[in-house]
């Protein structure tokens, strides 16, 4: 049975194949989405578009209804969601284990395709992507024991 372990955060993540013992792991593919990391103000060309209020006459700048930020952590999630779905397809994998922090959690599986979401095998609600593979396989091995 091919196990996948796919470590992400908003910006970047590592797609692991676990050999027979867990921590024996082999780098598959690595994925990043560096305007994820950029500032909310890098991530626009110009000064917010302006609108007359009808009631005053006052002009006042509108905002976009989504933050920007949110926006390109939707699009890194779509991006991963795709080459995971891919994968999938192509039986590249049976079971799924998914390590990333509770926020882009939530955005990931909003995007995430069936043929992807019935192999989720775990989830660790944990951002491990910043460590080095001795204390990664450390920690998601203790994590992987407890349940």
């Amino acid at each position: 049975m091919r196990t996948w372990i796919v470590i992400a955060d908003v910006a970047s993540a590592r797609v692991l194949e676990s050999n027979k013992r867990l921590g024996d792991w082999t780098l598959v593919r690595e994925l990043s989405h560096p305007e994820s990391r950029a500032h909310a103000a890098q991530l626009v060309s110009d000064k917010p578009g302006r609108v007359r209020q009808i009631t005053t006459g006052a002009r006042v700048a509108m905002e976009a209804p989504t933050p920007l930020k949110r926006k390109e952590a939707e699009k890194f999630a779509r991006q991963l969601a795709a080459a995971l779905e891919d994968a999938a397809n192509q039986g590249a994998f049976d079971r799924l284990i998914l390590v990333t922090p509770p926020a882009f959690l939530g955005i990931l599986r909003e995007v995430l395709p069936p043929a992807v979401n019935e192999r989720i095998a775990h989830v660790v609600e944990k951002d491990y992507l910043h460590l080095d593979a001795a204390k990664l396989k450390k920690r998601l091995h203790k994590q992987l024991e407890t349940r």
